[in-house]
């Protein structure tokens, strides 16, 4: 671990990338050495939030990857059309909180996103929309969010009445379904 070089200060500890779903044992430790001024602080912090929500940059063809991706594990769909180029601490809070249990997409402002901004008669930004899991292409019911502001706790109720009860989990590649081994790794876990 580093050394702590001034106070006040933050340590954050993060579970490392891949681990199995449920099992944080193994962490990275990140320790704050810039300036101890509460402005900078939390932009640390912000910066380092994790997010879990898709980017829907380059139009049509992010969409159709975000949508294909809800169906896959039979997630229910969250769009937020954003108005900042940059992810907003409170989009990654919710994307991380609802991770598995609803799919979060953060539509960003760009001239690519204007026909999907069309699509869905997104006028005024910022806007959410949820579709959920029964929703298809032929029977879209896509529901606004017409709350009095944006907040962590307005959005995390509108989100949580929508999302799954329970977690989706990933599925555990069987030993038949994983591609064959080859020598030099039977002999690694010998």
């Amino acid at each position: 671990m580093g050394e702590i070089k001034g106070t006040p200060t933050i340590r954050l500890y993060k579970p490392k990338k891949k681990q199995r779903p449920g099992s944080n044992k193994e962490k990275v430790v990140i320790d704050y050495n810039f300036e101890r001024k509460a402005r900078d602080m939390k932009k640390f912090v912000d910066e380092k939030i994790p997010s879990a929500a898709e980017q829907v940059v380059n139009g049509e063809k992010d969409l159709d990857s975000f949508e294909e991706k809800a169906e896959k594990h039979g997630l229910p769909r969250a769009m937020l059309f954003t108005s900042k180029a940059d992810t907003m601490p409170l989009t990654k809070y919710l994307s991380t909180e609802f991770r598995r249990k609803l799919l979060f997409a953060e539509v960003k402002p760009t001239k690519k996103n204007k026909a999907i901004m069309d699509k869905f008669d997104v006028t005024d930004l910022p806007a959410l929309i949820v579709f959920p899991v029964t929703s298809t292409d032929s029977d879209l019911q896509l529901i606004r969010y017409d709350g009095d502001g944006f907040t962590k706790h307005k959005l995390q109720g509108f989100l949580s009445k929508h999302a799954l009860k329970n977690m989706v989990l990933p599925t555990v590649k069987k030993e038949e379904d994983a591609p064959p081994k080859t020598e030099s790794k039977m002999k690694e876990e010998l």
